[in-house]
């Protein structure tokens, strides 16, 4: 690792067909097809502060589920005009197919609720139940409309030291760890 670090100040090359440390993610994935789950990575910038990585996601992909050591700072475009940042906290699963969520306590406590009151007033219990479908549709309608519009997707990753990423995808064949650019 220490022998690709930069130790002084410099300009980074946005070119990235121009940038020597460059690879492939998705090919240790098992059932993958020839072309599914590729993702081309380009190491912008590495340092003893910081890895910076490139890439491009191209529609209908998807990523390969992982976490960072420290964290990672994201910063993507949902179209050309809307640039996102996203922090994934330390250890948490990212990328990927996420896991189904359990039903959290909130709901359980709301819907509980909602069933007592029901039991002694059914017209204040369809009422309770309109306004929850209509929280339920307006976090929907929020969810699409910060989602990345289908289309080609730049992101740049920026990890920090020790640069170390635990792949936990379920189409990985056995969990596997990297410390540094993680290309394979």
């Amino acid at each position: 690792m220490a022998d690709k670090m930069i130790p002084s100040s410099q300009a980074v090359n946005t070119n990235v067909f121009a940038v020597p440390e460059q690879g492939w993610r998705g090919t240790g994935l098992t059932g993958r097809t020839e072309d599914s789950h590729l993702r081309k990575v380009w190491t912008v910038l590495w340092n003893e502060y910081v890895l910076v990585t490139a890439f491009v996601s191209l529609p209908g992909e998807r990523s390969i589920r992982h976490t960072h050591e420290t964290g990672e700072l994201n910063i993507s475009f949902a179209d050309p005009t809307r640039p996102q940042m996203h922090w994934n906290p330390p250890g948490v699963p990212h990328g990927g197919t996420p896991l189904p969520s359990p039903t959290s306590e909130l709901d359980e406590r709301v819907r509980s609720a909602i069933s007592r009151v029901g039991a002694k007033d059914p017209d204040v219990q369809s009422l309770l139940e309109d306004i929850l479908q209509r929280e339920v549709d307006i976090s929907a309608q929020l969810a699409a409309l910060t989602r990345p519009q289908p289309g080609l997707r730049v992101a740049i990753d920026c990890l920090f030291p020790p640069f170390k990423t635990t792949i936990v995808d379920p189409l990985y064949a056995e969990q596997k760890t990297v410390i540094g650019q993680w290309y394979d």
